[in-house]
């Protein structure tokens, strides 16, 4: 395991952000695929608030998200046309890594989940 999280401001509504975070839950299968295409094991996303603003955190168990993200960049797929969709939201000026143990998936107590996708659905 090697778990990543990144806290993402983003620069849109709650309801935009949950119209994403839906689209990707009512396509789960699809998403399936693209973490496997893309070389993620596992994926978590968040939903916090804080004094400054909204913000997402994105949790991914991956070897080379480089690789992952060069991957999702080209993919076809509609939850990764609709995932860059989102993306043009986010404030990456203000992104920021979070601390995480690499080998336990990370928590955040103060936000809320909005999503987890498995590239084996079984966990």
């Amino acid at each position: 395991m090697r778990y990543q999280a990144t806290k993402i401001p983003v620069r849109c509504s709650r309801q935009t952000v949950q119209a994403w975070a839906n689209y990707m839950i009512t396509h789960a299968d699809e998403v399936t695929s693209a973490l496997r295409q893309e070389g993620v094991r596992h994926e978590l996303w968040f939903l916090g608030q804080d004094d400054a603003s909204l913000y997402v955190i994105g949790v991914m168990d991956v070897d080379d998200k480089a690789a992952s993200v060069a991957i999702s960049n080209r993919s076809t797929l509609s939850v990764d046309r609709v995932h860059r969709r989102f993306k043009k939201t986010w404030d990456r000026t203000a992104a920021q890594r979070v601390p995480a143990d690499p080998l336990t998936v990370p928590e955040f107590p103060d936000c809320v989940l909005l999503f987890e996708a498995w590239a084996n659905p079984s966990g």
